[in-house]
């Protein structure tokens, strides 16, 4: 069962959900007011660039319709966290120091150098003080989020197994293997020489598994693929994720069988069987938690919805983009 969008990745799709921009005037400085606070065009234009960096990554592209469409949806998103942020200052939900610091620090430590950490908020629209600008933001709305709706939901027993009973396909769990394997890699499998001396490396090995030594230390000794730090092994997979001639090797095994030589684009291979799962529905017990999560999110999701929708009857908004249609 996959698992369901957070209430924090809830209030990162409201903040940068859009697509691309056919906006004009980039000379504005305010994008749009609301409940008098100004939203400025630079906070408009960079939710726009870290969008598109994100589309672009997906190879989608969008016509003029497309973006005239766009151009509401991205500014709408940022009034609606404005909003979030605005009801939960009233409502004494506001960041500290130290949990702002703490999440600045988580991001940057996801880079290996300042230099490199510097580069991509350049890259993205930002500047040090403007990062810890949106932290501040975002901690804030997660928390109002969390004590004023997150907090008060609750699930029944009744309901998740309603879920659970109405969804078989959800929790069905096709069949799998676990298996371990050596690979004697040839970049090039066009080059006879190059196979030639991975065929002969990978007998050797064969050879040495016959006489009984283990497949796990000759894994570790000379199998060129990461999992040899591992002794070879691959974990649990399904089918359709391994290339076919591993796939139909591993599939054909035995729990403890190990296979013949099996070529593949990668190499040779010696293929171990580990263990192996027939397809299963996965019982209520295992999924409960997973179930209670998932249908408290979507709870958690509309009440967000209905109070934004709240909120905007509430506020006064100004829009300041030509051509904008709301």
């Amino acid at each position: 069962m996959k698992k369901a969008t957070s209430v924090l990745s809830f209030v990162c799709f409201l903040f940068v959900s859009a697509i691309l921009c056919n906006a004009t005037d980039m000379g504005k400085k305010t994008v749009a007011v609301v409940n008098g606070k100004e939203i400025p065009w630079v906070t408009y234009e960079r939710k726009l660039a870290e969008t598109k960096m994100n589309i672009e990554r997906t190879g989608q592209s969008f016509n003029e319709e497309d973006m005239k469409k766009v151009n509401s949806m991205v500014l709408e998103n940022i009034i609606n966290n404005e909003l979030l942020y605005q009801e939960g200052v009233r409502k004494g939900y506001k960041s500290n120091d130290l949990k702002i610091e703490v999440q600045f620090q988580r991001i940057k430590g996801q880079f290996e150098t300042d230099e490199q950490f510097s580069a991509i908020l350049k890259e993205r629209g930002y500047t040090v003080e403007s990062l810890y600008e949106d932290i501040d933001r975002m901690i804030t709305i997660e928390d109002y989020v969390d004590g004023e709706i997150a907090k008060k939901v609750t699930i029944s027993e009744e309901a998740m197994l309603d879920y659970y009973n109405n969804n078989p396909d959800v929790f069905n769990e096709p069949e799998q293997v676990r298996a371990s394997h050596i690979l004697i890699a040839v970049d090039d499998m066009t080059d006879e020489s190059k196979m030639k001396d991975a065929v002969k490396l990978i007998k050797q090995i064969e050879k040495k598994l016959k006489k009984g030594e283990e497949f796990e230390t000759l894994a570790r000794e000379y199998s060129q693929c990461p999992s040899s730090e591992k002794g070879g092994d691959l974990g649990y997979f399904g089918r359709g994720q391994m290339v076919k001639p591993f796939e139909n090797s591993a599939f054909s095994l035995e729990p403890g069988e190990v296979s013949g030589i099996v070529q593949t684009r990668y190499g040779y291979h010696l293929v171990k069987l580990v263990d192996k799962k027939p397809e299963r529905i996965i019982p209520f017990s295992e999924v409960k938690e997973s179930i209670k999560q998932f249908l408290g999110e979507q709870i958690i999701l509309e009440q967000v919805e209905l109070l934004i929708g709240r909120l905007r009857k509430e506020a006064e908004i100004e829009r300041f983009i030509e051509g904008y249609e709301n």
